[in-house]
């Protein structure tokens, strides 16, 4: 079992980490409890059995002293979970601006099924966003599939059916995305940025915001769609 820790100090000349060979989990805290907890440590724990690492502990909420409203970052490496909490950053007070990475090819593999510290494909997609003045961008397949942006999840609700790509195309296995797809809102389909051109809405998911609406994406607009994302909104909810 990875050893708990909250000192996130870390040597990196005897790091793993200078090979990107580690984990991490971001997790909404609310009202003093982590959210989807059993579902990050899920997903953790099939991340750590890839790369060979040790189980994160099972009790891990009782043995973390959290905040009332916050951040609860996990990182598994070298034998060692580190564990600390921080601010939520604040989110932008409007539907959301996308559009399609100029730079950004996503090669679906084992890595894209895990959030591992190899995350600079995530952090390009999130500066090349910033850079274009947008919220997100969304990263495409070689074959012009689209996965997922740097840090959520593409909905979209094309011909009454709440669509999102799978797993094949590149797309993270997302906390967010799986609450969908088990309470059967959402289901799987490979979507091209053609594709948006005939959808209803679009929405972003993230297990830190819920689900945020998409109001522009390259031109296309999208006019608000009173209870369009409302069930899958509120699935989101805590």
């Amino acid at each position: 079992m990875l050893t708990l820790v909250t000192d996130t100090r870390v040597d990196l000349a005897g790091s793993a980490l200078r090979f990107g060979a580690g984990l991490f989990e971001t997790v909404r805290v609310q009202g003093g409890r982590a959210r989807w907890l059993p579902l990050h440590l899920e997903r953790l724990a099939a991340g750590c059995s890839f790369l060979g690492l040790d189980a994160p502990p099972p009790d891990l909420e009782a043995r973390l002293d959290l905040p009332r409203e916050g951040v609860l970052r996990l990182l598994a490496a070298d034998g060692r979970l580190l564990a600390w909490t921080g601010p939520l950053e604040p989110a932008p007070g409007r539907d959301l601006r996308i559009g399609l990475s100029r730079g950004i090819l996503r090669h679906p593999g084992p890595l894209t099924r895990f959030k591992t510290t190899s995350y600079l494909e995530n952090h390009l997609l999130q500066a090349e966003a910033g850079a274009r003045g947008l919220d997100e961008v969304l990263a495409p397949t070689p074959a012009g599939r689209l996965s997922d942006g740097g840090r959520s999840t593409l909905l979209a609700l094309v011909d009454g059916a709440l669509l999102t790509p799978p797993l094949e195309d590149g797309a993270l296995p997302g906390i967010g995305r799986r609450v969908l797809l088990d309470a059967g809102l959402a289901r799987e389909a490979s979507l091209a940025w053609e594709d948006l051109a005939r959808a209803r809405a679009l929405g972003l998911v993230s297990a830190l915001r819920g689900l945020r609406t998409v109001a522009e994406a390259e031109g296309l607009a999208f006019a608000p769609v009173p209870g369009a994302l409302r069930e899958a909104a509120d699935a989101l909810s805590w």
